[in-house]
């Protein structure tokens, strides 16, 4: 596993990479409660099918800004792409990850070969929330709240009683209860979130992108989504909606699986994935 700092304006990003060069490249973008790290076992599983490069986007893991206005994740991910050669690429995106990969394709089409999406999040999406579920989220963003407003003294203390509330809501699922064969997922996630809000709070915001929602039909490249069946209401939903718009789009459901899909069921992201790649290979639209 090669890892590399690629300086941007205002900071800088931290990435990894493995596999083999002459296979197809594929960018990986982490999740809103995790970091690179989250990849590392799946691309050492696919060094001998893809090319695949992962990154710490902006405020999360080991990349850093200086900037005190404004970053764009769009500039972000095309700077990963020129800093490695690749003039285009298929991207494979989780949650947060995943609505920055639709963001950018619609954004950049030019650069985008496929998309391959995990648990997937779409820019102004207004997703259901279920009545079990509100619960869960109301305790998050008063752990949110309650961290943002903490003193010094207490943050460390307020940090712990958010993550462990995202690990309850993303890791465990609604209408799951915590159990023993996840407790691994559980603390790498806990891990992963405690070296995001170190560098989390005051932060400087984002660029917007243009929402996604209202124009997903544009993503005419092939797209695969795994959405979990005991993920949140919303997140099932936005899945349903990229195979229903997307004009090469296709859903796979995968059994007692919540949000932290690639770290809960690693292998068969590894299969589904490596399948997907295969395909590409054969489609001369995206074939190298």
């Amino acid at each position: 596993m090669e890892t590399r700092t690629i300086t941007v304006p205002g900071g800088s990003l931290r990435t990894l990479s493995d596999g083999t060069p002459a296979g197809p490249s594929a960018v990986l973008v982490h999740s809103g409660i995790a970091h690179a790290r989250m990849w590392t076992p799946l691309m050492e599983s696919l060094a001998d099918e893809m090319h695949g490069i992962a990154y710490d986007c902006r405020c999360f893991g080991e990349s850093t800004t200086t900037l005190d206005g404004e970053f764009s994740d769009i500039d972000d991910l095309a700077s990963v792409l020129d800093a490695y050669g690749l003039e285009s690429t298929f991207l494979v995106g989780e949650s947060r990850g995943a609505r920055l990969a639709i963001d950018f394709a619609l954004a950049r089409p030019e650069r985008v070969r496929g998309l391959f999406l995990l648990a997937p999040d779409i820019s102004g999406f207004d997703g259901p929330v279920a009545d079990d579920e509100r619960p869960l989220f109301d305790a998050v963003e008063a752990a949110e709240e309650a961290w943002d407003a903490a003193e010094a003294a207490d943050t460390a203390r307020a940090v712990e009683e958010l993550i462990a509330h995202e690990v309850r809501l993303f890791v465990d699922g609604p209408g799951r209860e915590p159990a023993p064969e996840r407790a691994a997922v559980r603390e790498a996630v806990a891990d992963m979130l405690r070296l995001n809000y170190r560098q989390q709070k005051d932060t400087p915001d984002f660029v917007k992108a243009e929402p996604a929602a209202g124009r997903l039909e544009k993503l005419d490249v092939p797209v695969r989504v795994l959405v979990g069946d005991r993920d949140t209401a919303g997140m099932r939903a936005m899945a349903e909606e990229i195979e229903r718009v997307c004009p090469q789009a296709r859903l796979v459901r995968v059994p007692d699986a919540a949000h932290a899909l690639t770290l809960e069921h690693e292998d068969t992201v590894v299969r589904e994935l490596r399948a997907w790649l295969r395909e590409m290979r054969q489609t001369p639209e995206t074939a190298e």
